[in-house]
């Protein structure tokens, strides 16, 4: 093996290791924002219903 041939074995391979660590980096901060938009989500769905609730009684109070 060349020295030439040797380097560019050692390039890729920090090539790839650098990959690797930006995709790890990336999934932790994808799974973070994915829990923090199911706890949003959530919220919004319970406003949501007690917005119904408050609407079906004013409702049914006109009738």
């Amino acid at each position: 093996m060349t020295i030439q041939r040797i380097l560019q074995v050692i390039l890729v391979a920090i090539v790839l290791m650098v990959a690797f660590s930006l995709l790890v980096f990336l999934l932790r901060i994808g799974t973070a924002l994915l829990g923090f938009g199911l706890k949003i989500l959530l919220l919004l769905l319970i406003v949501a219903a007690i917005l119904r609730f408050f609407e079906l009684l004013a409702q049914k109070r006109r009738y």
